[in-house]
């Protein structure tokens, strides 16, 4: 995969992971997912389990409403129990060993080290937060979006560094899944996120030291 078809390939990550909305209804509903993953997918070696929840979804009526639906159900914040889809949830709050707080090592906490860390960097390259995100700069969106990023303006080093220091909780997330029995779509996008960034870290990795 070149540099730019990764660029747009985070870009659509980012979208499978926000509120869903017509333009998605109609890339489902028509097989434009389907198609746009697949041809990675065959690339991949990988089959048909990855792409089942776009394929199956296709041409379902009513499915959009379907897809908000279970949206709502796995990632609404206004649901006590809800799948979180920020980094610091998944990570210790704070490695700093200094820190004399009794929650610093707890696990689902938001605005952890990560969230800071992310915060500091969206402010030296000039982005503004919106305010969906101004407590969660760790969320995967705005994470995935950044990649998207990187892959235009930065190097591999780079980021290297960013897949693995911030996008390390996939698999954690992955786990999350599991407790929810999610919409066959999410299972899709989740599971195809995970395979590129575990083929980027083999690809990075082999290039470092090849």
């Amino acid at each position: 995969m070149t540099p730019p078809e990764k660029e747009s390939l985070c870009q659509v990550f980012a979208s499978l992971f926000s509120p869903p909305d017509r333009e998605m209804e109609r890339w489902v509903q028509g097989g434009a997912l389907y198609s746009f993953f697949k041809k990675y997918t065959d690339d991949w070696g990988e089959g048909e389990p990855f792409l089942n929840g776009f394929l199956a979804a296709g041409g379902e009526v009513g499915f959009g409403k379907e897809l908000e639906e279970a949206y709502e159900h796995l990632f609404s914040d206004l649901r006590e129990d809800h799948i979180c889809l920020v980094e610091s949830f998944y990570k210790p709050w704070t490695q700093d060993i200094h820190c004399s707080l009794l929650f610093a090592s707890n696990k689902g906490l938001l605005m952890g080290d990560s969230a800071l860390h992310l915060s500091a960097v969206y402010e030296q390259c000039g982005m503004e937060i919106s305010e969906e995100f101004k407590w969660k700069p760790d969320h995967l969106v705005l994470e995935l979006e950044f990649l998207s990023l990187l892959y235009r303006f930065k190097t591999d080093m780079e980021i290297k560094a960013f897949i693995n220091h911030h996008l390390d909780w996939v698999p954690s997330l992955k786990k999350e899944f599991e407790r929810f029995h999610p919409h066959r779509f999410y299972v899709s996008a989740l599971d195809i996120l995970d395979l590129f960034l575990r083929r980027e870290r083999e690809r990075l990795e082999v290039e470092e030291h090849g």
